[in-house]
């Protein structure tokens, strides 16, 4: 388990970081214009300013009027209202038959942001339960205050299709899958989600997972056939990380 969340947190800084470092300014002269750019060099007379990719502009310091940070206007918040697209990838942590199961999700969801902290849309994506499933689901999600770096809860429900495998239809150890039922879905947890970006948010979660799927098996010998029923109830905790585009 800690060999699967360091990399996750390593990752998770390590972007975070990138959308916060060497913050832009805006440099007023003494005559009234303004600059705009990053501060690479601060020295005592100097200011090296780079002001369009790879170009840089020497400044006298003695004609500084002030110095300030660059306010993007259209910086996005977490109750920013929009159009908005969510890709998650999560690892599912339980136990099964034969021991401590992880399970990979991916899903992708879209819907809009409402300005007052909730988040309706719908989502679907793959994972791998047993069985494949496909999701389909309502998702839900709720920001209680408005900043680049917020807490969130969320929620999500639906029904997942369960689909055959053609290495378990066919297994040599187990009688062959002749048919397959998904079931409910539910899924609930809380994140912080990070706008590190000026319409981009990098987010992170804790939850927990439920989802039923019914296999059948069928019995062949020389007398006839039967179909034998295996439903399996999975309990799950998931580690989240994902993408927010707006």
């Amino acid at each position: 388990m800690i060999r699967l969340i360091a990399p996750a947190i390593a990752l998770l800084l390590s972007l975070s970081s990138l959308g916060q470092e060497k913050q832009k300014q805006i440099i007023t002269l003494n005559d009234g214009s303004r600059l705009s750019g990053i501060i690479v060099s601060d020295t005592l007379d100097i200011l090296q300013l780079r002001i369009l990719g790879s170009q840089t502009l020497m400044v006298n310091k003695s004609d500084v009027l002030t110095i300030k940070p660059f306010e993007n206007a259209v910086q996005t918040l977490s109750k920013t209202k929009g159009y908005y697209i969510h890709f998650t990838t999560s690892v599912l942590a339980g136990k099964n038959d034969l021991g401590n199961a992880y399970d990979m999700s991916f899903h992708l969801s879209n819907g809009y942001q409402l300005a007052n902290g909730l988040r309706l849309g719908i989502g679907s994506g793959i994972e791998r339960l047993g069985i494949p499933v496909i999701p389909l689901y309502a998702d839900i999600n709720y920001h209680p205050i408005n900043s680049r770096i917020s807490p969130y809860i969320y929620l999500k429900s639906g029904y997942g299709f369960a689909l055959l495998d053609q290495d378990d239809q066919y297994s040599y150890y187990n009688e062959p899958i002749s048919d397959s039922k998904g079931g409910l879905i539910f899924n609930t947890g809380a994140g912080i989600a990070m706008y590190t970006w000026q319409k981009a948010a990098v987010t992170i979660g804790v939850g927990y997972r439920y989802q039923r799927v019914t296999i059948f098996r069928s019995n062949y010998w020389w007398g006839g056939s039967s179909i034998t029923e295996y439903e399996t109830t999975f309990n799950r905790i998931e580690l989240q990380l994902g993408f927010v585009f707006r």
